[in-house]
């Protein structure tokens, strides 16, 4: 900022126009920041060499040009000074004068000092309910205090400064806060000096608190997540296969069942207040879990999650996961079953040396079969066991869920094991069941591989979706 006295133009319109002349258009005074000081420029008109004098000593300024050995020339002169290292202001006074002629100008030319400010930030948050905390402000020129917002106000807001370091200590005071937590940035200037610091206020809370993973077991997981709350509020979840409920004001408790989809699945919980009075407020976690199956041949996982297996190849999906003893519900979506169409669940030996084999064979135009093979010691099993029943093709375009329970004999009317299948359409109940010693009871080492789908291509252009398959293990 450029700080001027009058404009002198010294012009001697009285003396003879054969005598030498000096003007210049430079103001009596200027005033120079301190940082990235200004270059100063004006303008010497003269018919006789002139020299301009008094910053030798100066260091600190050039002036270019500083003098003119040629009559009747007009020079632009620029003055130029370095950033003032000191806490004092400068001054220096020029003084341009031409030669055989008295007239000359004075230029006094005053360089602020460098501000030195320091201020010690407020470190704690404001109570919920409006407190004062102070600050120090150390400065030697004029200080000035703000806030970004209005909840928050000092005294004194500035002050002065005469060249020497002085501390005050300033009162801030937070006026009551009936929202959430809120925070302010505040700004100290002095000179070309400027202190930022975030002051915060305590307020109404609704927040998760640290929760040590979003990843979810794909076979199922529990998880109790923490809330910070001073507030009423309710949770909610996008996905309708999490259960999440409300434990006290404090806790949510998120339950991931066993995921029966054919592709990663996720689900956002959110909080909220049940109070309209705090805004459009909310905190929100997603959790992840993965997939059970692995699939093969002719599968294509849809959009919603569930798969559409085709019939031109030999296309399984297959469990991760080994079981012995389980119960395999499979919810059936739409369907294209072809006059030669076919459908498997199987169920294989996990373990080496131990050979097992169950199976559900449907093969429409042959047969359909419940099966069970296997040589287990002390099994009773022969090496062929079925049961034989009659499914008409559309009674299979009709299915809307496939069922097949494995079960120890202590989990039998009967005494024994069974392998039971059920098949359901239009509130229909078919089922088949194989009642025979626990299959795996002699062998406690034993476990099975299951799978569905199409075992052989039948080419016929059958097709079907599987909307979700759950496994529930049954407990020996």
């Amino acid at each position: 900022m450029l700080m001027a006295g009058s404009c002198v133009l010294d012009k001697i319109d009285s003396q003879p126009a054969t005598d030498p002349r000096l003007d210049c258009d430079a103001l009596e005074s200027y005033t120079i920041q301190a940082n990235k000081p200004q270059d100063i420029s004006f303008r010497v008109s003269s018919t006789t060499p002139w020299s301009i004098t008094g910053f030798e000593s100066a260091s600190w300024l050039t002036v270019e040009p500083a003098s003119s050995a040629v009559s009747s020339l007009s020079e632009d002169i620029r003055i130029k000074a370095t950033a003032n290292p000191n806490l004092e202001d400068r001054k220096v006074t020029l003084t341009i004068k031409g030669e055989n002629t008295n007239i000359s100008y004075s230029i006094n030319l005053t360089q602020l000092r460098k501000g030195k400010l320091t201020v010690t930030p407020i470190a704690d948050a404001f109570a919920k309910d409006g407190n004062s905390q102070t600050f120090k402000v150390e400065s030697n020129l004029d200080w000035a205090v703000s806030a970004a917002d209005d909840w928050l106000s000092f005294s004194p807001a500035s002050g002065t400064g005469d060249g020497t370091m002085k501390a005050t200590n300033v009162t801030a005071t937070a006026k009551a806060n009936g929202s959430l937590n809120r925070s302010t940035v505040v700004t100290v200037t002095s000179g070309d000096e400027k202190f930022e610091f975030t002051a915060n206020q305590k307020g109404q809370s609704l927040d998760f608190g640290e929760v040590e993973s979003t990843e979810l077991d794909r076979t199922g997981q529990e998880v109790i997540i923490d809330v910070d709350a001073t507030m009423d509020w309710a949770v909610s979840c996008d996905n309708a296969d999490f259960i999440v409920t409300k434990e006290g004001n404090d806790k949510v408790k998120v339950v991931a069942p066993w995921n029966n989809k054919f592709a990663p699945r996720s689900a956002t919980v959110t909080i909220k207040p049940t109070s309209n009075s705090y805004g459009d407020v909310s905190s929100s976690i997603t959790f992840t879990q993965d997939v059970n199956f692995t699939m093969s041949g002719h599968c294509e996982v849809l959009a919603d999650g569930s798969v559409k297996i085709y019939g031109d190849d030999a296309s399984r999906v297959k469990l991760i996961d080994s079981y012995r003893y389980a119960s395999i519900i499979i919810k059936m979506g739409d369907k294209g079953f072809a006059d030669n169409a076919q459908m498997w669940l199987y169920a294989n030996d996990a373990v080496e040396s131990v050979e097992i084999e169950i199976m559900n064979q449907i093969q429409l135009g042959k047969r359909v079969r419940v099966r069970l093979n296997g040589d287990l010691p002390n099994s009773g099993l022969s090496t062929y066991d079925s049961v034989d029943y009659d499914m008409t093709k559309d009674e299979l375009n009709k299915m809307d869920e496939y069922r097949v329970d494995i079960l120890p004999s202590e989990n039998s009317t009967s005494g024994v094991g069974h392998l039971k299948f059920s098949f359901s359409y239009n509130g229909t109940l078919r089922s088949s069941v194989l009642d025979k010693p626990s299959i795996f009871e002699d062998v406690p080492e034993a476990a099975c591989h299951y799978w569905f789908g199409c075992y052989t291509a039948s080419n016929d252009g059958t097709w079907y979706v599987v909307k979700s398959c759950d496994v529930v293990p049954v407990e020996e």
